[in-house]
């Protein structure tokens, strides 16, 4: 069989596809059996409702960029159809692509600087955002007719996207709402859809292995910014009426939130069936408790949403998961959405793939490959690395010792992009960095590091997590997918590419960091106390790994403070102390200097050694 038999064999065994292809259907059957004009508005709002959420989800989902502001584009999109349409006669079908563009250009626009902001932040700008397009409307009624709104007369005609008999309407929906999902389940399985993993779970880690997070959250922004802004055009025709309180309402933006987040924040699937569910939910609150309890439906969605956290954190999706299991965790599809894999308990012992052969073969070389001259980094009042210059050849292991707070990680941060210097620079390969090179420039430039704290991307599989890294190097996936898993065995962690990476061991989560920088192929790797924090049997493990990675000429710098370690490893040591280098050398040579015992080794070690 071939390889593409064998592919095709395994998409129509795949139960997800029978699933997807059955709600399909049933979505194109169901219109032609409602006839009740309630119903089909019920229809409608669904699949709507679904359209939007699943829109905001990718902004809000997969990127991890919680917008509450999202109301001004679904505006934009309904103020710009229906006026051009009104004053120019021009068809809501083209009105409708005139003002999604625009709304990019807003959301571009506006994410420039508001995607700089983190956490609770940003969504506190883009609630701001919101209100402010809400007062531009009321404010300019010579234009919008202000609070008093604008009507649609009635016109029919599929030009004038006008229609007597609601079947139409619920059918137009349905094809957005398929537009969303297909549009989300491209990304999801995409290049794209990792990285929007990535920058969610941890941005600096992102960012290290060559993802230019802005970039990738103006993506995520004009995406999700598009549909929202179709969903405002959809909303002022199938209403006839628009106005400042409606379409540029905070509750707009809640009620896309709150069905993602219900339904399951990130996944692909889990947007619509929130909306599916709330939707006629919400009706029915309605009528039954009349105008009199208006507002309590509310009071109840809220209730709903607190329930939701506190049993079903990953929402609604997850409970069809544990009842149906991995039928259904099939069906979500999301990037996002983590395959939580074997718990069994983990070995740390050296798996296989690893090579036989560890002693270092030849030595290194004597050009240089990486030049650290004069660099100095002051925080406000306290200067944490003053005038340090070190080179380090290629092949060679080089160690940068000190005592805690000496500066070793800001100097790491300096050199990977993370912090730029006040004064000095970094050559690599000869040639200077720049002092506004991002990090992801560094990776571009075969810079690979990992962290003092280990980030692993959690929501993703041990292999995703690695792939993330190989995508540097290898855009296509299934090209990323075979470098992950050449460095997925090399590091010992071939048994578990699908478990994840939430439910490593600190070792195993050292490993699988070590093996995300060597899937963007560096040159040189920054290590910052990959052995912080291990058992001695664990530290020799990764002894013999760093070993390996050397042989496969990689040029290694290392922050390290377990002293056997750094003595098997190291060609040279570096120290630093209160920011200055006090020391540059061989490691017999280091270790007996005076001023290293006296700021970092101790008389004790000295006695010892």
């Amino acid at each position: 069989m071939t390889s593409s038999s064998r592919q095709d064999a395994v998409v129509l065994k795949n139960p997800r596809v029978y699933l997807t292809v059955l709600l399909i259907v049933a979505g194109f059957v169901l219109p032609l059996l409602v006839k009740n004009p309630f119903l089909q508005d019920v229809l409608v709002m669904m699949f709507f409702h679904a359209a939007m959420a699943g829109a905001w989800n990718i902004l809000g989902g997969f990127c991890g960029q919680i917008s509450l502001g999202h109301t001004a584009f679904f505006g934009i999109g309904a103020y710009s159809s229906t006026l051009l349409f009104l004053n120019y006669g021009l068809s809501p079908w083209i009105g409708m692509f005139v003002g999604a563009i625009g709304a990019v250009v807003v959301g571009i626009f506006i994410g420039l600087p508001c995607f700089r902001l983190k956490s609770h932040f940003f969504a506190l700008a883009t609630v701001a955002i919101g209100s402010v397009f809400h007062i531009l409307s009321v404010y300019f009624r010579d234009i919008t007719q202000g609070s008093v709104g604008l009507i649609i007369p009635f016109s029919e005609g599929l030009g004038n996207f006008m229609f007597r008999d609601k079947t139409c309407y619920v059918y137009i929906s349905l094809f957005f709402l398929l537009a969303v999902y297909a549009t989300s389940r491209a990304i999801s399985r995409s290049r794209i859809g990792y990285y929007f993993a990535a920058l969610r779970d941890n941005q600096e880690a992102a960012e290290a292995l060559g993802i230019n997070t802005l970039k990738y959250k103006l993506i995520a922004m004009g995406v999700s910014v598009f549909f929202t802004s179709v969903a405002g055009t959809f909303y002022a025709q199938y209403l006839l009426f628009i106005d400042p309180d409606s379409v540029f309402s905070f509750s707009v933006s809640i009620n896309m939130a709150l069905f993602s987040i219900i339904g399951g924040l990130g996944t692909v699937g889990g947007p619509i069936l929130g909306a599916f569910v709330l939707t006629p939910v919400d009706v029915l609150l309605r009528g039954w408790l009349g105008p009199q309890f208006a507002g309590l439906n509310l009071l109840i969605y809220g209730v709903v949403l607190i329930v939701a956290v506190i049993y079903l954190p990953k929402g609604l999706i997850e409970g069809l998961q544990k009842g149906y299991g991995r039928f259904f965790a099939k069906w979500t599809g999301g990037a996002a959405a983590s395959r939580e894999g074997a718990t069994r308990g983990f070995s740390s012992s050296l798996r296989s793939g690893m090579p036989v052969e560890l002693q270092r073969a030849g030595g290194h070389s004597t050009k240089r490959l990486l030049e650290v001259v004069g660099l100095s980094r002051c925080f406000g009042g306290l200067t944490a690395v003053n005038d340090v210059s070190f080179h380090v050849h290629e092949n060679e292991i080089l160690s940068l010792l000190g005592p805690n707070g000496a500066g070793k990680t800001t100097v790491f941060n300096l050199i990977s992009g993370f912090l730029r210097p006040d004064r000095g620079k970094v050559k690599i390969a000869g040639k200077s960095a720049g002092r506004r090179k991002k990090p992801f420039h560094y990776c571009a430039m075969r810079i690979g590091r990992t962290f003092q704290v280990v980030k692993p991307f959690v929501s993703l599989t041990v292999l995703e997590n690695i792939m993330v890294g190989a995508f540097a190097r290898y855009p296509r996936r299934r090209d990323a997918e075979r470098k992950a898993l050449e460095v997925l065995h090399f590091v010992g962690l071939g048994n578990y590419r699908d478990v994840s990476a939430a439910n490593l061991t600190i070792a195993d989560r050292k490993r699988l960091e070590l093996a995300r920088a060597l899937a963007t192929e560096p040159k040189l790797l920054l290590l910052d106390e990959v052995m912080a924090g291990l058992t001695p049997k664990e530290t020799d493990e990764i002894i013999d790994l760093v070993k390996a990675i050397s042989q496969k000429k990689v040029t290694l710098l290392i922050i390290e403070h377990v002293m056997r370690a750094v003595m098997s490893l190291s060609d040279r040591i570096v120290v630093i102390n209160y920011g200055e280098k006090i020391a540059d050398g061989l490691p017999g040579e280091v270790t007996s200097d005076r001023r290293v015992i006296e700021a970092y080794l101790g008389e004790d070690y000295a006695a010892e050694t």
